[in-house]
């Protein structure tokens, strides 16, 4: 599909995802850096970004429940929620446009490496994860856990992560206020959206078994 023929509904959003990659760290910073780097380390640094932030949101869920100031939770706490949006905006991206986007619409739109992609997926995934878990530890006071003294370890922050990304946490946590609400309704639907994203990377990437009915056969 070229941008010409494109519907209004794709224009519009394509905009939309456009304007909002710009609003991230990680745009900043690569634009900076992949003027010092070639094609292949910038690759690399991609690569370091997304490995770096994974073990990064595993470490605030202990730093906001060990460190005893206030100001670091904060800063975790949001600077967690601005990694959460970068990693969505940009899978959306990856999903949707840039093929989209592609300048020259004569070469097929490729990919460096389809397992690559599938890792980066799933370290976003997991990464997701672990920063929200930082905001039940944080926020804890809003919600109410069915088990006691959820947000107080680490382990049982990041079950409490886990049942809101996969299930939307009914069984498990009861938020209280409006910003307890928008906490797990944004993860529960960040769950969704990542969890069918990486159905469709994987079933995509299957290998189609052969069949010995003829009229299957292509």
């Amino acid at each position: 599909m070229s941008q010409q023929n494109a519907t209004f509904i794709v224009q519009f959003w394509e905009v939309i995802f456009r304007f909002l990659s710009k609003l991230s760290v990680f745009f900043v910073v690569r634009k900076v850096v992949n003027r010092f780097l070639s094609k292949h380390q910038q690759h690399i640094f991609v690569e370091g970004w997304a490995l770096g932030h994974l073990f990064l949101s595993i470490l605030a869920i202990p730093g906001v429940l060990y460190i005893p100031y206030a100001w670091v939770g904060w800063a975790i706490s949001l600077y967690g929620l601005v990694r959460v949006f970068e990693v969505v905006v940009y899978q959306v991206n990856v999903l949707l446009f840039d093929q989209f986007r592609q300048p020259n619409r004569s070469q097929p739109y490729e990919v460096l490496s389809y397992r690559r992609l599938i890792i980066l997926l799933i370290q976003n995934y997991f990464e997701i994860i672990f920063w929200f878990a930082a905001q039940y530890v944080f926020f804890g006071q809003l919600f109410s856990f069915l088990v006691e003294g959820t947000a107080d370890s680490v382990l049982g922050a990041v079950y409490t992560s886990f049942v809101v990304m996969t299930s939307f946490g009914v069984e498990n946590i009861s938020p209280s206020g409006v910003l307890a609400y928008t906490i797990v309704i944004a993860q529960a639907m960040i769950g969704l959206f990542m969890t069918l994203l990486s159905l469709a990377r994987f079933i995509g990437l299957l290998p189609a078994p052969g069949t010995m009915t003829k009229e299957e056969q292509s």
